[in-house]
């Protein structure tokens, strides 16, 4: 959940590692922040890497139980601690060493720079917060349940027509 609020992906299985004595899965390369991978020659379909594989090795219950539940816990917290996440990430819409800032800039008439694609970022980042649903193809863009949320979340993810469209050294069929 984490990882989709913040636009994380290039989430293949050399960049998702797991922690041998704990368990855990382990994050790197973090190249690919704020939906980056939305702008591939092959975009990233899917919201965060939940393959096959990955469901089957979750046990019986697959993603509706342990899962599920980890999810909507993770996603409530990040939506009642909104502010304190938003007030970390404000600042890189200002920041010259980011990456974004080296694009398409424009003053404003505070003589400040100011960085539209920083801006439309950082402002993604707020809807996902609030429950807003990135795919306007479902409708109404009204904003979701955190459990509402993460269903959407989780069925996009999992979805054979998504993964299908993924680039190939991705590898959605793991």
């Amino acid at each position: 959940m984490v990882g989709y609020i913040l636009g994380l992906g290039d989430r293949h299985g050399e960049n998702i590692l797991l922690d041998a004595s704990k368990g855990d899965c382990v994050h790197v390369d973090f190249n690919c922040l704020f939906n980056k991978g939305e702008s591939f020659d092959w975009p990233e379909r899917v919201p965060f890497r939940l393959t096959h594989n990955m469901v089957a090795a979750m046990g019986p219950t697959g993603t509706d139980g342990v899962y599920r539940k980890a999810c909507e816990v993770t996603m409530r917290v990040m939506r009642e601690e909104r502010e304190a996440l938003m007030s970390v990430l404000r600042p890189f819409i200002h920041d010259p060493l980011v990456e974004w800032s080296r694009g398409n800039k424009s003053a404003k008439n505070t003589g400040e720079i100011k960085n539209e694609k920083a801006v439309s970022n950082v402002s993604k980042i707020e809807s996902r917060l609030s429950g807003q649903n990135d795919k306007k193809s479902r409708g109404l863009n009204i904003p979701l349940s955190v459990e509402g949320q993460c269903n959407i979340l989780i069925e996009e993810a999992t979805n054979i027509d998504n993964l299908a469209q993924m680039y190939i050294g991705w590898a959605a069929y793991m």
